[in-house]
């Protein structure tokens, strides 16, 4: 069976009704912090839609810095456009830590419940908030500056890491003579391929699976929406979350269709693999006939390779409506 839904419409969030005369409810509060966001979008639109992570999590970035592991993940537009201008997220409730540095751009550190951080890189000046601000998933905290005269496009870099300082790594007695290594809160980024410990062994996580599976811990009966990255794509419906698992039909990908979500299965966020095959991120979804089945949400993507030939990129396919 081929599913392929035309777009429909879809129930706003009760929250965006309520006037600015009347306050949350506790329950409405609680629910807020309970959301997760992915970290960019183009204004207005869907987080994550028309975007690409082109270099992921512990993936290597072969024409920036050879022989070292990416500890965030690289956003970026679509088909080469400029990323510039484009809004930078909150992924989860949370407080403003710190602001600052040039790297380029500015840095936004948001500290979130649980002692995980969130990190936001290349930002324009004119951010959206200051230290010490409380900001919810979804909340605008600024755009991806549009520099110029600087070798990688401009992008999003976008850390979730449990730490602010870590002595190893930019601390007091950082291991690696990089740039933004001492007592520097951005750090630097990157992890040498050659050093026996994983990023994640460091105090960085895999991006997406802390995001997805935070979907996960939310509940269910939300909907996702087919991103623009899909388009044109096909695959199987499988009965389980595992690319092995039995097929159970077809689905032909069209940007804008909407789909109920019923479960979500990720993998451990400090998980030690590399390259964008390191990545899984599985949605079970319902369909109009009433079956439902398990997709990937996101799937590697040669736009990018390592030096072993492995992708370093990432296709977002379905995106939480949040």
């Amino acid at each position: 069976m081929c599913h392929s839904l035309s777009r429909r419409g879809f129930l706003m969030a009760a929250a965006a009704a309520i006037g600015p005369q009347h306050l949350l409810a506790r329950q409405d509060v609680q629910r807020l912090d309970n959301v997760w966001s992915l970290p960019l979008r183009d204004a207005d639109g869907v987080p994550g839609d028309g975007l690409l992570i082109r270099h992921g999590f512990a993936c290597e970035n072969t024409w920036y810095y050879l022989g070292r592991w990416h500890a965030a993940e690289d956003w970026y537009r679509l088909d080469d456009v400029d990323t510039a201008g484009a809004e930078v997220l909150a992924v989860h409730a949370g407080e403003v830590m710190w602001i600052g540095s040039d790297y380029p751009g500015r840095v936004v550190l948001v500290l979130h419940e649980g002692g995980l951080y969130s990190m936001y890189g290349h930002l324009d000046y004119a951010v959206d908030v200051r230290e010490g601000d409380r900001v919810v998933a979804g909340q605008v905290i600024g755009r991806v500056l549009d520099a110029t005269g600087w070798r990688a496009p401009n992008h999003l870099h976008f850390e979730i890491r449990n730490f602010f300082y870590n002595p190893d790594v930019n601390g007091d007695t950082p291991k690696y003579d990089y740039a933004c290594g001492y007592r520097c809160p951005p750090g630097p980024g990157y992890w040498p391929m050659d050093d026996p410990r994983h990023p994640s062994e460091m105090g960085w996580r895999n991006p997406s699976h802390v995001i997805h599976r935070g979907f996960a811990d939310v509940g269910f009966n939300s909907e996702v929406i087919v991103g623009e990255a899909a388009t044109g794509l096909s695959g199987p419906i499988r009965s389980e979350p595992d690319k092995y698992a039995p097929i159970t039909g077809e689905i032909v990908f069209r940007a804008g269709d909407r789909f109920l979500l019923r479960d979500v299965e990720t993998d451990d966020p400090a998980s030690l693999g590399t390259s964008a095959l390191g990545y899984r991120v599985w949605y079970q979804l319902e369909f109009a006939d009433g079956g439902n089945g398990w997709l990937p949400a996101l799937i590697a993507d040669d736009r990018d390779t390592q030096a072993d030939g492995r992708p370093s990129s990432l296709r977002p396919l379905l995106l939480p409506v949040t």
